[in-house]
C-alpha cells in the first residue's frame, strides 16, 4: 500500500464508522479509493484523467463537520463554451471549487439544501439552489459593462475588447478646472499628447497640441480636433458638457479621416439625456489668479553700476577710459530716493501689474427624459479679469476681462421603434475688454525700460515718456491711457442625424445622415489715444520755486481723442454625411463594417478679395470592416479615399488604407493558470497611411503671374519693366503627403482589474513634404523658387499609461500616470551640398536650434599682451571672431580650424522647444465623504536659446535697456568665474560693443525642463441625511488649485512659455472654492 501519510496517522484516525469521511478529507484531489473489500482501503496514486478537479485546501473541514453531498457539473457560457477557472462556492462556507479545463466541477457540500455561487471574470455572477440535486450545469451571463464596454472611435463607436487602434481617453472629470480652456489641461493626462500653453492671457490663453510629437517638414503638425463628429475648435467648449475625450494616434484609427487625420484626431462628444425624472445640477466656483512666476528686474542703483562697468569695456586699447554714463552723485540720490521725479527708481512689473486677478465659472444643466424623448440643456459661465493695473485718470474702462456665456442642448428622440433623431446645438457668446496697446507690447515694455529712465506719472496726471535721444515706452500708459479694445464672438454650432435601422433588410444593418452648419462671428473695436508726453530737463530739473521743470517730448506728441477703429471677421461651415452600418454576431464570429460619404465647406464671411472668397472644400469616402472569432482574434480593415482642391486633378484624390490586428491572449486556455492575476491581456498591431495636404498652400498646382506693385521683366531696350513676374511657380506635380504609421502595443489588466498598464510603440515616416527646392542655383533667375513633394521626415517613440484603483471598505484611492517620448529626424529637404558635414541638416531634428558652439569663457591668462583685450592669430585657439575680443567673452569652437569664427561653424546646438519627453502622475484618495486629488504635469528634453533685449545686455546704442537680476551673477575682472550666467557685459554695437556675445551660440542655450503641480483638490461631499432635508439630492464643497507649485532649473520665468526673451504674458495659477448641487 502507498501512502503520503504517515502509517501511525492513517491507522490512529480510522474507524469503520468514519471511513468515508477519513478517506475523503484527507486523499480528495489527488487520489481516488478502491472499496470493493469493506474491511480494506487500496490507496493509488490518482490517474492524470483526474487531475483536472481542482478542490481547494479550503474544503478541508473543521472537526465535527459532515461533508456528505456531492454535486458535480460543467460552467459554460450561453454559447455552450466551458468556462476555464470559474469559481464554484458553497454558500455562506469556506468551501469552494474552480473548473477544470473542460469547465467541469465537482464539490461537496454539507447539506443538500444549499446554495452555490459561480463567478467568472467578465460575466455575472450566479446563485443557485442545489435543492438535492447531485448534477447542476451552470450558463453564465456577460456581465455586458464590461464585454460591451464601448470606446468612440472614427464615425461611431466600437466595444472597447475588440478595438486594435492606438487611442488613449481622459476622465472628463480631470477636464473641469476653473480654467477657460479645457486644452490647458491635456499634458501629462493623455499618453501621447504634447501640449504647451504658451500665454496666459485671457481670452487668448490656449494650449498648443500636437499628437505624438511634430513630423511635419512644412505646414501644422496640428491634430483635427471634431466636436460630436464636425471639425471644431476645443477652446471654448465648457468642460461641465463633455461626454467623452478620445484621442485617435495610430493609422488604423485616423486612416477614415485621409486628409484631416495624418497629425492624429481628438474626438469630443457632448452629453445627451437618459431616461429619467429630471435631473438638476448647479456648479459654482470663484477664485483668485496670479502669474506663475515673472522675471525678475534689477533696481536702479545696480542698473546704473552694471551700465558703468559695460561702458568701461568700450576703450579702445592704449587709449583713454571711457567716461561713465552716470556719476556717482546721480547714483547715491538715487539710492538715497530724494527726489523719485528726478531721480526715479521704478520696478515696472509691480506697476504695471496687479498682484491678484479674478475669475468665476458657473454651469447649470437639466437631463432627463422618457423612453421616446431625453434631453441635455446647460448653461454655462465663466468670467476672468486679467492683471493689468488700469485704475488710472482714464474716463474710460481698459480693464482686462474676458467673459463667455455657452448654452449646449442635445435632444435624442425615439420616432419609432427603428428611427432615431439626435438634434444638437452648441454655441457661446464671449466678450473681451483689453488696453488699446496689445498685451505683448505692453508685457515687452515693461521688461526692457530702465528703471531710472523717468516716473511712472508726474504730477498734475501729466505722463512721463520718450526722451530727445529714444528710450522705451511707458508701459504704464500703454496699459492705462491709451485707450482700449472691445472683442465680440459668438459661435453657433448645429448638428442634426438620424440613424434607421434596417433589421428589417438584414439584421445588424442601420444607416445614418447627418447635416451641421457652424457660424462663427468676431467684430473688433478699436478706440485709442495718446496722451502728451513730458520729460524733465536733465540739466535744470527743478524751477526757482522748486515744480518740475517739464517739457514735452520732442518725440512723442500726443492725439488727447479716442480715435476709432473697426474689423470684423468670421466663417460658415456646412458638413454633411451619409453611412452604411453593419455589425452581426454569427455563433463565435462577429462581423461589423462601415461605408460613408461626407463633404465639407468652409467659407470666409468676411472675405476681402476673391481668393478669400472661394469656399474651401474636402470630400472624400470612408470605409471600415473588422471582424472577430470568440472574443480572442480580430482583424479590421480602414479605408480613406479623399479630395483636396489644392492638387490638380490628375493628383486630386488620395487612397489610404490601414489595418490592424489584435489577439486577447487572456481569453486563450493556455492563459487558465494566469487568469486570476493577470484578468486581461491584448496584442495589437497596425499599420497604414494617412494622407495630407497641409503645407502646399491654395490651389498649389496653379502659377501665378503678377505686376502688382513690383517691378516686371525688360524686354530689349524698353527698360520700363512692364512683364509679368511669376509669382508662384506652377507646380502640376505637386501631391499628397503621405504617412506610414506603424503602431505595436499591449493592454494588460491585473490583480482583479486594479491595475491596468496601456504601452506602445510607434514609428510615423512621412515622405513627400512640401519644401521648397534647395538646389535650385540662382543663376536659374527663377524669382520664386518652386516647392516640391521632396521632403521626408522619421518620427520615432512610445507613450504609456498606468493606473492602479482600489477600496478597501470606506476609504478608496487611485492613481494614473502617462508618458509620452518622441524624437524626430530629418531624412530629405532637398538641402544643396554642403562644405562640411556638421552644416547638413539632414539627420538633425525639425525644431533643431543652429549656432556656434562656446568652448566657455576668455579668462586673464589669455591677454598675452597684457593691454586687456586677445589678439587673435588665426589659430584655433585665438581665432578670429566677432569685434575686439577681452577677458571674459565667449570663446567659440572653430569646427572647421581655419582660424575664423563665420558661418561655416554652425551646428545644431539643441534639439528645440518642444518636449521630447512630456509625462504626468496623480492620485485621488477617498474616504466616507472626503476626497483628495493631485496631479502632476512634467516635460524634459527641451531647449530654448536666449536673446533680445533685457536678455543680451546692453545691445543697442540707444539706452533704455533693463537687464534681469541675473545680469548680477557675471564675469567680471574682479569675479573672473568661468561659469557665470553672463559673460563680461558690453555696451552698444561695433566692434567694442556686445557683437561677439550676443552670438547665437550654445552659451545662452537652456534646457527649460520643469515638472508642475499642475492641479490639486480637496473636496466633501455633505451627507445625503443632511442634504435631502432642504431637498438636496447630493452637495460637495471644494477647493481646488492649478499650476500651484513649478520646480525646474530654468528660473528665469515660467519654462512652459517657450519664450526666449521672457517678453510673454505669463501663465496664471488659480486658486478657487466652489460647490456642486444635484437635485
Amino acid at each position: 500500500m502507498k501512502r503520503d501519510l504517515p502509517l501511525k496517522f492513517l491507522l490512529s484516525s480510522y474507524t469503520q464508522k468514519n471511513r468515508a469521511l477519513w478517506l475523503k478529507v484527507v486523499l480528495a484531489g489527488f487520489c481516488f479509493v478502491s472499496s470493493a473489500v469493506p474491511s480494506l482501503a487500496v490507496v493509488e496514486k490518482a490517474p492524470k484523467k483526474a487531475t483536472g478537479l481542482a478542490v481547494k485546501s479550503s474544503r478541508l473541514a473543521k472537526a465535527g463537520t459532515r461533508v456528505d453531498f456531492q454535486v458535480k457539473g460543467k460552467v459554460t457560457d450561453k454559447t455552450g463554451s466551458p468556462l476555464i477557472g470559474a469559481s464554484v462556492s458553497v454558500k455562506g462556507t469556506a468551501i469552494g471549487a474552480t473548473t477544470d479545463i473542460n469547465g467541469n466541477y465537482a464539490i461537496n457540500a454539507p447539506t443538500e439544501s444549499g446554495a452555490l455561487v459561480v463567478s467568472y471574470i467578465g460575466y455575472l455572477s450566479k446563485e443557485i439552489a442545489i435543492g438535492g440535486k447531485s448534477s447542476i450545469d451552470i450558463v453564465l451571463d456577460e456581465d455586458q459593462t464590461k464585454v460591451d464596454e464601448v470606446v468612440v472611435v472614427a464615425y461611431g463607436t466600437q466595444r472597447k475588447i475588440s478595438n486594435v487602434g492606438a487611442q488613449a481617453s481622459v476622465s472628463v472629470k480631470e477636464l473641469d478646472q476653473p480654467v477657460a480652456n479645457i486644452s490647458t489641461m491635456l499634458a501629462g493626462r493623455v499618453a501621447g499628447v504634447t501640449g504647451v500653453q504658451r500665454s496666459g492671457q485671457p481670452g487668448y490663453d490656449g494650449a498648443d497640441i500636437w499628437i505624438r510629437g511634430i513630423a511635419s517638414l512644412s505646414g501644422s503638425s496640428a491634430p483635427l480636433v471634431l466636436v460630436d463628429g464636425v471639425e471644431r475648435s476645443m477652446n471654448n467648449i465648457d468642460p461641465q458638457d463633455v461626454e467623452s475625450f478620445t484621442i485617435l494616434k495610430d493609422a488604423s484609427a485616423t486612416a477614415v479621416y485621409g486628409v484631416r487625420g495624418a497629425n492624429g484626431v481628438i474626438l469630443i462628444m457632448t452629453k445627451r439625456g437618459e431616461e429619467g425624472k429630471p435631473r438638476v445640477t448647479f456648479d459654482y466656483n470663484q477664485g483668485l489668479t496670479q502669474f506663475t512666476k515673472v522675471p525678475k528686474l534689477i533696481g536702479g542703483v545696480d542698473y546704473m553700476n552694471i551700465t558703468n562697468e559695460a561702458i568701461y569695456t568700450r576703450r579702445e586699447p592704449g587709449g583713454n577710459l571711457p567716461t561713465p554714463k552716470y556719476s556717482q552723485e546721480i547714483i547715491n540720490k538715487t539710492a538715497s530716493g530724494e527726489d523719485p521725479f528726478v531721480y526715479p527708481d521704478v520696478n515696472w512689473l509691480d506697476e504695471v501689474f496687479e498682484k491678484y486677478g479674478k475669475n468665476r465659472n458657473a454651469n447649470l444643466n437639466v437631463s432627463g427624459g422618457s423612453p421616446q424623448a431625453r434631453y441635455y440643456v446647460s448653461l454655462g459661465y465663466y468670467d476672468e479679469t486679467g492683471l493689468f493695473n488700469t485704475d488710472a485718470i482714464a474716463q474710460y474702462n481698459a480693464t482686462t476681462r474676458f467673459t463667455r456665456y455657452n448654452v449646449t442642448s442635445n435632444v435624442t428622440l425615439d420616432l419609432t421603434k427603428s428611427t432615431k433623431v439626435d438634434l444638437g446645438i452648441q454655441g457661446y457668446i464671449a466678450t473681451g475688454n483689453y488696453p488699446a496697446e496689445n498685451a505683448a507690447t505692453i508685457y515687452s515694455s515693461a521688461l526692457e525700460i530702465s528703471p531710472i529712465e523717468y516716473p511712472v506719472m508726474y504730477p498734475g496726471g501729466l505722463v512721463p515718456g520718450r526722451t530727445s535721444n529714444g528710450g522705451s515706452r511707458n508701459p504704464y500708459a500703454d496699459a492705462a491711457l491709451r485707450g482700449y479694445q472691445n472683442e465680440n464672438k459668438n459661435q453657433l454650432f448645429s448638428n442634426l442625424r438620424i440613424t434607421q435601422t434596417l433589421d428589417a433588410v438584414t439584421p445588424g444593418l442601420s444607416a445614418t445622415a447627418m447635416f451641421a452648419f457652424d457660424a462663427f462671428n468676431q467684430h473688433y473695436i478699436r478706440r485709442s489715444k495718446r496722451e502728451d508726453t513730458w520729460i524733465v530737463d536733465p540739466n535744470n530739473p527743478r524751477n526757482p520755486d522748486g515744480t518740475l521743470n517739464l517739457g514735452l517730448a520732442p518725440t512723442f506728441s500726443g492725439q488727447n481723442f479716442l480715435s476709432y477703429g473697426r474689423e470684423n471677421g468670421g466663417n460658415r461651415r456646412f458638413y454633411m454625411e451619409g453611412a452604411l452600418n453593419y455589425d452581426r454576431v454569427f455563433d463565435k464570429h462577429r462581423v461589423s463594417g462601415l461605408i460613408l460619404g461626407n463633404r465639407s465647406d468652409y467659407s470666409n464671411a468676411f472675405a476681402g478679395n476673391f481668393t478669400e472668397s472661394i469656399p474651401f472644400r474636402t470630400e472624400g469616402i470612408a470605409a471600415r470592416a473588422t471582424y472577430s472569432y470568440n472574443d480572442r482574434y480580430f482583424a479590421e480593415v480602414n479605408i480613406g479615399y479623399n479630395g483636396s482642391e489644392n492638387f490638380d486633378p490628375a493628383n486630386r484624390y488620395g487612397f489610404f488604407p490601414a489595418f490592424g490586428l489584435g489577439w486577447v491572449v487572456s481569453n486563450e486556455r493556455f492563459f487558465e493558470p494566469l487568469a486570476n492575476t493577470i484578468n486581461f491581456l491584448k496584442l495589437r498591431y497596425t499599420d497604414g497611411k494617412v494622407g495630407s495636404d497641409s503645407g502646399a498652400g491654395r490651389f498649389a498646382f496653379l502659377g501665378n503671374v503678377t505686376d502688382d506693385n513690383i517691378r516686371g521683366y525688360t524686354f530689349g531696350r524698353n527698360r520700363a519693366g512692364v512683364g509679368g513676374i511669376l509669382e508662384q511657380t506652377y507646380g502640376v506635380a505637386v501631391t499628397w503627403v503621405e504617412a506610414r504609421k506603424q503602431d505595436i502595443g499591449i493592454e494588460i489588466n491585473a490583480f482583479n482589474s486594479s491595475l491596468g498598464i496601456i504601452f506602445d510603440v510607434f514609428k510615423d515616416r512621412r515622405e513627400g513634404a512640401f519644401v521648397t527646392r534647395g538646389d535650385v542655383p540662382a543663376y536659374v533667375g527663377l524669382t520664386s523658387i518652386p516647392s516640391g513633394n521632396l521632403g521626408i521626415v522619421e518620427n520615432k517613440g512610445f507613450d504609456g499609461t498606468i493606473t492602479y484603483d482600489k477600496n478597501i471598505g470606506d476609504f478608496s484611492m487611485g492613481f494614473r500616470g502617462t508618458f509620452s517620448y518622441n524624437r524626430n529626424k530629418i531624412i530629405e529637404n532637398d538641402q544643396a551640398p554642403q562644405l562640411y558635414p556638421w552644416l547638413e541638416r539632414r539627420g538633425t531634428p525639425l525644431l533643431a536650434n543652429w549656432g556656434y558652439t562656446a568652448e566657455g569663457l576668455y579668462s586673464m591668462e589669455d591677454d598675452v599682451n597684457k593691454d586687456g583685450f586677445i589678439t587673435p592669430d588665426d589659430s584655433d585657439q585665438f581665432p578670429v571672431q566677432f569685434g575686439r575680443i577681452q577677458p571674459g567673452d565667449i570663446r567659440y569652437k572653430d569646427l572647421n580650424g581655419d582660424g575664423r569664427i563665420d558661418a561655416n561653424d554652425i551646428s545644431e546646438i539643441g534639439q528645440g522647444d518642444v518636449p521630447a519627453l512630456t509625462y504626468g502622475f496623480g492620485t485621488s484618495l477617498g474616504y466616507k465623504g472626503v476626497d483628495l486629488s493631485f496631479f502632476f504635469q512634467g516635460q524634459a528634453e527641451a531647449d530654448i536659446v536666449l536673446e533680445g533685449r533685457s536678455i543680451r545686455a546692453f545691445s543697442g546704442d540707444g539706452g533704455g535697456e533693463n537687464l534681469y537680476e541675473i545680469a548680477l551673477d557675471r564675469w567680471t575682472e574682479e569675479n573672473p568665474n568661468p561659469n557665470a550666467f553672463y559673460p563680461r557685459l558690453s555696451y552698444g554695437s561695433g566692434a567694442n560693443g556686445s557683437s561677439n556675445n550676443n552670438q547665437y551660440s550654445s552659451w545662452w542655450l537652456k534646457e527649460i525642463d520643469f515638472l508642475r503641480l499642475k492641479t490639486a483638490e480637496i473636496g466633501y461631499t455633505i451627507p445625503n441625511a443632511i442634504s435631502s432635508k432642504v431637498g438636496i439630492g447630493n452637495a460637495r464643497v471644494y477647493l481646488r488649485g492649478v499650476n500651484l507649485l513649478t520646480f525646474s532649473n530654468f528660473k528665469l520665468w515660467d519654462p512652459e512659455l517657450l519664450t526666449r526673451n521672457g517678453a510673454r504674458y505669463p501663465n496664471i495659477s488659480v486658486y478657487s472654492l466652489g460647490f456642486n448641487l444635484q437635485f
